[in-house]
């Protein structure tokens, strides 16, 4: 085979490949309700984690985890190493790069995490407490409120992780594809 029909041949492939494993998780989650277990009632929580389904999807994303991490080890770092070879430092500089990538996505995670999840002050929970201890129409009222603000929330925190979500896969998809069409042999596409 010749260069250009390898190129079309694994784009193919990873356009099939993408969509299947892409809508994977809707034909899933139409089977099985894979909502969230955010809950503050300790004893819920924990009974929960051990539902089967929670505990297969926990598997999957530790098995894709561990896919990744295996690939960044074996594969992404011998290349940047062989990539680096010419350049005379006395750091280890593929694997300075590499780790200041990793301290990077972690210090992502940290920062979407605070915003997403913020913690309540003990002013906060104070305020709250007192706030129950109001007539029965006040309470209801009280909960209510609390109960459309969660809502309001949920749906915003949803509606983030979507688009984080589809910027990195675009933005994966983009490299992916610039990776493809560079290579200048038929063994560097596969």
């Amino acid at each position: 085979m010749d260069l250009l029909a390898d190129k079309l041949l694994s784009t193919f492939l990873i356009v099939i490949l993408s969509l299947i494993f892409g809508f994977l998780p809707l034909q899933l989650a139409k089977k099985y309700d894979f909502s969230s277990i955010d809950t503050l009632q300790p004893l819920l929580m924990k009974k929960e984690k051990k539902n089967p389904k929670n505990v297969a999807l926990s598997f999957l994303l530790n098995l894709g985890g561990g896919v990744l991490l295996a690939n960044c080890f074996c594969h992404w770092l011998p290349e940047v190493r062989e990539g680096l070879e010419d350049i005379d430092t006395f750091l280890p500089l593929a694997e300075v790069i590499l780790m200041c990538g990793f301290f990077f996505i972690c210090g992502l995670e940290e920062l979407l995490h605070h915003f997403l999840h913020p913690h309540r002050t003990a002013e906060q929970k104070e305020r709250q407490e007192n706030a129950n201890y109001g007539s029965v129409g006040e309470q209801t009222e009280n909960d209510r409120k609390e109960k459309e603000f969660v809502k309001t929330a949920a749906q915003i925190k949803a509606a983030l992780r979507t688009a984080f979500v589809v910027l990195a896969l675009s933005f994966h998809s983009t490299i992916e594809g610039l990776a493809l069409s560079l290579e200048s042999e038929a063994a560097g596409v596969w």
